[in-house]
């Protein structure tokens, strides 16, 4: 057996996470996305089990890929990196990791709320820039404020749970309420239209699906409060990025933090968005703990493992 992680040396700091891999067969470790198809083909040919966290994988790559039966990513939004429906066609099992970082993503969600609600970064800007005001820097207190939570799965409960033990108004939406999150925190659900309504700050924790794309849009960026807080960390598909840019220029949304793209490295638009004064950008980076990546690894391997013991897999 032979397995091959292309791209995701980067995320493996333990290899002793690694070691029920080594005990099943032959295993490859590689830095960095390959520059080419050729780059490609050279790491992984022989490999019956690919696992990857960086890479775009194109029909002609999977074509080039005659022994790989396992192709496993290193994360959750797998469609986002091979067409799985040719893939399965293909007889590859094309298998995703869950829930490896929520606490890392929701940690991360609140921080870039305390770093808007604080004006944090363009009080740190000012100063290394040798200057001494607090113009424009006045900010607001997270205890008291109304704090709206799109989508409470895994991670969007940690970031209720999380805001309401700062002393926050947590209310919600989403098509399956959470129970625990109702009876023990005191969440309040809500629709849509009133949750952006309400909100000091809105922090989004949806899945993305095709009848959602680009859902939040210039209908709900027109009813946010003056100087509210909209962050994103989820998924940027979810989000017309168009009218976010109109809505933080023309003072409709008065700042946002964004974690996510529609392209990765971003296109124009994406650096265009990121650029504003009012925005705190950062590179998909929500999700980067050392505990998250050691987690990320020991599912990988566990998945991969499990999908070894179905027969044709082997």
């Amino acid at each position: 057996m032979k397995v091959c992680l292309v791209d995701a040396g980067i995320f493996i700091d333990d290899k002793k996470l690694l070691e029920p891999l080594y005990e099943i067969g032959d295993v490859s470790i590689y830095d960095g996305i390959p520059e080419n198809i050729d780059e490609l083909v050279s790491r992984a040919y022989d490999a019956e089990a690919i696992a990857f966290g960086l890479m775009q994988f194109t029909n002609e790559m999977l074509d080039r890929l005659p022994n790989l039966k396992i192709l496993q990513f290193i994360g959750t939004g797998v469609s986002n990196f091979i067409d799985v429906d040719y893939a399965t066609e293909k007889g590859i099992k094309v298998l995703n990791i869950d829930g490896y970082g929520s606490n890392a993503v929701a940690e991360f969600a609140v921080s870039l709320a305390f770093t808007l609600a604080k004006r944090t970064v363009l009080a740190d800007r000012i100063l290394k820039e040798k200057n001494w005001t607090i113009d424009g820097m006045k900010g607001i207190e997270i205890s008291g404020a109304t704090y709206g939570v799109a989508g409470t799965g895994s991670i969007g409960s940690l970031v209720a749970k999380k805001a309401r033990a700062l002393g926050a108004n947590v209310i919600a939406t989403d098509i399956y309420e959470n129970q625990d999150l109702k009876d023990n925190y005191g969440v309040e659900y809500v629709d849509f239209d009133e949750l952006f309504e309400r909100s000091d700050i809105v922090s989004l924790h949806m899945k993305v699906t095709e009848e959602n794309e680009k859902i939040i849009n210039e209908k709900y960026f027109s009813r946010m409060k003056e100087n509210a807080i909209f962050i994103n960390v989820a998924r940027a598909e979810l989000v017309d990025n168009e009218d976010l840019y109109e809505a933080l220029t023309e003072g409709n949304v008065g700042y946002a933090a964004i974690d996510v793209y529609e392209n990765e490295p971003p296109s124009e638009s994406g650096y265009k968005l990121a650029g504003l004064d009012n925005v705190v950008a950062t590179p998909h980076i929500a999700y980067y703990t050392q505990e998250a990546n050691d987690n990320s690894i020991k599912m990988t391997v566990e998945s991969i493992l499990e999908a070894l013991k179905e027969p044709s897999q082997i």
